[in-house]
This record gives C-alpha cells, structure tokens and sequence, in this order.
C-alpha cells in the first residue's frame, strides 16, 4: 500500500474511534436519564455481533496481516467495550422495563441463530465459517436494528440521542471505507467478502431505525 494509501486508511481508523466514542459516549449518558425507546436485548445483541465481526477481522488478519487489519480488530475490540458500558448504563436506569419488542427481538435472534446452525449443519458451516459468522452478524446487529424501529415507534425515541443517531450513519460509512482499502490491498477473501456484506445490511438497517426515529 502506498504511503498516501495508509496515511488515509490511518486517518480512517482515528475518525472511526473518535466516532465510537462519541457515538457510545452519548448513548452512555442519555441512557442513565432517559431509556425509551431503548432495547437492553438490542444491545446485548450488538455486542455479540462485534464479537462475529471481530472474529471475521481475525480471519482476514490470518489470511494476510496486515495494519488494515489489525486496525479493523482494533475498532471492533472498541466497540465493543463501550457497548458494554452503555448496557451498564440502561441497567443502572430504574425506568428500563422489558416490552414485547425486547421479547420479539430475542427470540427472532434465537430463531435464526438455530436456523443458521441447522443450515450451517446440512451444508458443512462450522461457526468458523465466514458466511456463519456473518450471518450470524446480520442476525444480531442488523435484524434488531429493524425491530428497534418498532420499538421506537411505540415508545418514542428520546432515549436516543441526535448524536448517536448521526455519528452511528458516520461510523458505518467508515467501517465500509475501512473494508473497501482491505479488499483493494488484498482481495475479496471469503472474510473480508462476508465483512462487507455485514456491514452493508448493518448501514441499510440503521437507515430504517432513523427513519422511525425522525418520525
């Protein structure tokens, strides 16, 4: 990769942080004040999509290391770790009571990580597989992002801050930027073909929640 090359994607993983700081930040601090139109279950689900998505950053990393790569673990390890600082914070909000929107949620996710196992079974996926993996990323991020929509349309959405809102479409703009100069250095392996795929069905579905959200 050339210098100006890197020197971009560098970039790119420092707004992608700050991003994730300020994205997570917000939602942290809104969260102890005010939860409606939140889901604990949407969450809890993200924080195990990150863990697909950084298995998947782990496999391209395997495929052929590179700082891209590291890079990628390194935003999703992020990620991850503030979400669970925002689960803390709905926790620590007495408001928070479970809806028939965090019900459905989870058991859709159940529902379709069973069909994706019972699938994966019959033509030879293991959990390590990339199309698992990613599916299984799709189930718990992207899927729960739709249903957010309901939930926020029964409840309301002041529980999700403007900032969190804006910087989440910013943030995913980025990722695919981050997975674009990974596939421009080393080509669409299954891992980082299946990344892709993930984080587009995630940026489609943040499209539907905010919509529900302007209403």
């Amino acid at each position: 990769m050339s210098a100006k090359k890197q020197t971009i994607a560098d970039l790119l993983f420092v707004v992608q942080i700050i991003g994730a700081v300020l994205f997570c930040g917000a939602q942290f601090l809104r969260s102890l004040v005010d939860v409606r139109g939140v889901s604990i279950v949407q969450f809890g689900l993200v924080a195990t999509y990150l863990i697909f998505h950084l298995a998947l950053g782990i496999g391209a990393h395997r495929a052929r290391p590179s700082r891209l790569t590291r890079q990628a673990i390194a935003t999703y390890c992020t990620w991850f770790l503030l979400m669970i600082a925002i689960i803390g914070a709905v926790l620590a909000n007495g408001s928070y009571r479970w809806s028939v929107q965090d019900t459905t949620t989870l058991l859709i996710a159940l529902v379709l990580t069973l069909l994706i196992i019972v699938v994966g079974h019959w033509y030879n996926f293991t959990i390590a597989n990339p199309v698992t993996k990613a599916l299984l990323a799709i189930t718990y991020k992207s899927v729960p992002q739709v249903l957010l929509a309901w939930k926020i349309l029964a409840e309301g959405g002041s529980g999700i801050p403007a900032l969190t809102v804006l910087v989440g479409h910013l943030t995913i703009l980025i990722r695919l930027g981050q997975i674009y100069m990974m596939v421009r250095e080393a080509g669409w392996d299954p891992n980082r073909k299946w990344l892709g795929i993930s984080e587009t069905a995630n940026g489609i579905t943040w499209v539907i929640a905010t919509i529900a959200w302007l209403l």
